[in-house]
């Protein structure tokens, strides 16, 4: 099984120790350079070297397969095959977080991941959420975590600015001390795919209770995601927290993001908002400096997994009709990837519609569109497999939002819970991303 090592030790020529054998100078030659660090491959290991301060923090794991060479996308691919969690770093600087709106946790994944690089270790001090399943999830895979299903008006329950109340005392009290926050408030209510209530739902009112946590709790550091079109809500709500955070004396910043420049294997563009109490982050510098030079696509991400067992909910394809089946079928046998008019629904069956993607087939050599809840339906989106007659399994969507092996689903019973954990997630490369940034800039 493939496993994590993680170690911290002070570079040779400030210690003079000898390097371990995987570390010699031919293999240091070849180590690339990446906002993040160097990595380098010496096989059976890829390994990641960071800088935290006056330290550098050296990590490795298995090197998995003989796919990609290129070290940083060595380290990306041996970690989404990963079978078993990292390892906890003992005896390091504790960063304590909380995760509001965590669903299963891809938020709080990327988070440990960048304190690890950087040799902290985290604490998830609290996650809440309102879907039982989705905290199931959380609890498995983020060890000791503190996780509270209750809506956030339960336990933030006053008004921004306003005298602490009684509920809010109490959470702050269970919670403790917190260094970072991240949050992924529903987005739903901005969703360009909300025909009803965009722009206008009662759901965009949740953004600014991440506003109202740090007037409570003073968090360091904040990370917020959300889709692009929050910037066009009608309440503003979005703008109104930043400005709470500017006059609580945070320095924060803005923008959208495509997280495929990260390295994640879809077209998953996000609005994120940084926020900290320590410096002045640049959101678009940071942007620019996780640019991977090449970009990961569906084959990189799920190619190794065409011929899966299909023993368990997590790898077997969901049941789709015997109409849709032939419209796979048909893609499949023409070597197509958009689903002639003729052969759509009814209600698609005009030159004029914009719903091209439904019904459609995924390219092996191309980002996947982005991961929806919808990932198991052929009408809801481009989510047929490139090469095989069905739609994608939760594996394989798993992978694409960038959740490894190791991340354990299997407490979830049911195909429709699963399916809305995975589709809502955040992949977890935007979390690292921000998170690593902002605490080393801090170390």
């Amino acid at each position: 099984m493939a496993q994590f090592s993680t170690v911290q030790k002070v570079d040779k020529q400030e210690r003079g120790t000898q390097k371990p054998a995987s570390s010699t100078r031919a293999h240091r030659k070849k180590s690339v350079s990446q906002f993040d660090g160097n990595f380098w491959i010496s096989k059976p290991y890829v390994y990641r070297r960071t800088t935290s301060g006056s330290r550098k923090i050296t990590s490795s794991l298995p090197h998995q397969g003989k796919f990609f060479a290129h070290p940083p996308h060595a380290w990306d691919y041996s970690y989404l095959r990963a079978q078993q969690p990292p390892a906890a770093l003992v005896g390091a600087k504790k960063i304590r977080g909380a995760d509001l709106f965590c669903g299963c946790g891809g938020l709080t994944l990327g988070v440990i991941e960048a304190c690890r690089a950087l040799g902290y270790s985290y604490v998830p001090a609290i996650a809440v959420d309102i879907d039982p399943w989705a905290l199931k999830v959380y609890a498995r895979n983020i060890p000791n975590a503190t996780v509270i299903e209750k809506d956030i008006f339960e336990l933030l329950d006053g008004a921004l600015s306003a005298r602490i109340t009684q509920k809010e005392r109490a959470f702050k009290k269970h919670a403790g001390n917190i260094d970072i926050l991240v949050a992924g408030p529903p987005c739903q209510g901005h969703s360009n795919l909300n025909n009803r209530t965009r722009r206008d739902d009662k759901r965009n009112y949740l953004y600014e209770r991440v506003g109202r946590f740090a007037e409570l709790f003073g968090p360091s550091q904040i990370i917020v995601e959300n889709v692009p079109t929050i910037i066009h809500a009608k309440d503003m709500t979005m703008e109104q927290t930043a400005g709470h955070l500017a006059r609580l004396g945070y320095q924060v910043d803005h923008g959208i993001t495509n997280l495929h420049d990260f390295g994640v294997p879809q077209r998953r563009r996000r609005h994120v908002m940084i926020a900290s109490l320590q410096s002045k982050p640049k959101l678009q510098t940071i942007i620019d400096s996780a640019k991977t030079e090449r970009r990961t696509t569906v084959k990189w991400a799920i190619g190794d997994l065409v011929s899966e067992p299909e023993n368990n909910l997590f790898d077997a394809p969901a049941q789709i009709s015997s109409e849709n089946l032939k419209r796979i079928k048909y893609l499949i046998k023409n070597d197509l990837y958009d689903l002639p008019n003729r052969l759509r629904p009814s209600c698609h069956q005009n030159d004029h519609h914009t719903y091209y993607s439904m019904y459609g087939r995924l390219h092996f050599d191309e980002p996947a569109q982005t991961i929806t809840t919808g990932f198991c339906s052929p009408g809801q989106g481009r989510y047929i497999h490139p090469s095989l007659p069905r739609t994608l399994t939760a594996h394989e969507a798993a992978r694409l939002q960038f959740f490894p092996d190791f991340f354990d689903f299997s407490v979830v019973p049911f195909r429709n819970a699963l399916a809305r954990m995975i589709g809502n997630a955040v992949p977890m490369k935007l979390s690292y991303v921000f998170a690593f940034n902002l605490l080393q800039e801090n170390s």
